[in-house]
């Protein structure tokens, strides 16, 4: 059975299709549906991953790099690893694409989490503290674009660590983590 969470203030759904379980670890599979309006993630790179997009209904567009590109249904573009990118609905319309991730790393950990988050807010941004806490589970898998690496190597773990300290993370660590699908 696939596994499916959804970011209740936008209504973007994402779907496991293949886990990393499934994959022993090789890669993830999901389904993405975002809403007409839907903005998707902000611009992110994963370090040691590559993400395979694939268009099935409706348009996605990716801007990856420098560069932007606009998937019609059955088309597919790959974001190399460490680069830049971000995808969103085009043309007023929901999408739905295939979104691959190799290897799997922890990428259901940070889909799962990070929703959830944003749901406890009811917004489509997490808590500052619950975000910096993810990301520091991560150690270097995944930077956000637009905040220094620095800042995010130093600044965040420190955030995450007195939010831990005053009870304002409720995020799990990655290490006691189990997929409640």
């Amino acid at each position: 059975m696939d596994k499916k969470i959804e970011l209740k203030a936008t209504g973007e759904t994402i779907t496991f299709i293949r886990t990393a379980d499934d994959t022993n670890g090789r890669f993830v599979e999901t389904l993405v549906t975002l809403p007409a309006s839907g903005d998707g993630p902000p611009t992110h790179r994963h370090i040691l991953q590559t993400e395979l997009f694939e268009a099935i209904d409706g348009k996605v567009g990716v801007d990856c790099g420098d560069m932007k590109v606009v998937l019609e249904p059955e088309q597919s573009f790959t974001v190399p690893a460490n680069t830049l990118h971000r995808c969103y609905a085009v043309g007023g319309k929901e999408t739905k694409f295939k979104a691959t991730f190799t290897p799997a790393l922890s990428i259901e950990y940070l889909l799962t989490e990070l929703v959830e988050a944003c749901n406890r807010k009811n917004s489509k941004m997490p808590s500052s503290f619950d975000a910096c806490y993810i990301l520091r589970q991560l150690k270097g898998e995944y930077y956000l674009g637009g905040v220094p690496p620095f800042v995010q190597d130093t600044i965040f773990p420190m955030t995450a660590m007195f939010g831990k300290v005053f009870g304002l993370v409720k995020a799990k660590s990655k290490r006691g983590w189990q997929a409640t699908w």
